[in-house]
């Protein structure tokens, strides 16, 4: 008799797991569905870019936002550099990037110095941010430095 009770207990136990398993994953699903998607390039209709090429099929000019990523050559460390490119109304670009600064590492040295190493880098991908509007007759906006 007890054994069929431990048996019972058992089964209801791994029932209320795998409902709380089952209940979990709608949960989890349901939040991600909801969540606003991580889009690499939250461009409006009609303008996009691809790894070489931006193109604009509007009325508008637009900004486009991009990152060259550079490698140290040789190596697995990658940084990016921050750059910009119009692409005006019914055009296609041509985009080539910009070029990868070395990197810096400067380390103390045994004499209370400064050891620095420049490391070259290469070009390894363009990923692009976002696209906006942009009027090239625009005044500029003032930074406040003289010049």
């Amino acid at each position: 008799m007890q054994g069929r009770v431990e048996v019972e207990r058992n089964r209801n136990l791994n029932t209320r797991i795998l409902a709380a398993g089952i209940v979990s994953g709608a949960v989890c699903a349901a939040v991600a569905a909801l969540a606003p998607s991580a889009s690499a390039q939250p461009f409006p209709a009609g303008v996009s870019c691809t790894e070489t090429t931006c193109t604009n099929d509007t009325d508008e000019t637009y900004l486009i936002e991009a990152w060259q990523h550079c490698r140290v050559v040789g190596g697995i460390s990658e940084t990016e550099t921050p750059f910009n490119l119009v692409v005006r109304a019914h055009q296609t670009v041509r985009v080539e990037g910009v070029d990868c600064p070395p990197l810096v590492v400067e380390r103390p040295d045994l004499i209370g110095g400064t050891d620095t190493t420049v490391l070259r880098t290469e070009p390894t991908r363009i990923s692009y941010f976002k696209a906006v509007r942009h009027d090239p007759d625009a005044p500029k906006a003032r930074t406040g430095s003289a010049g």
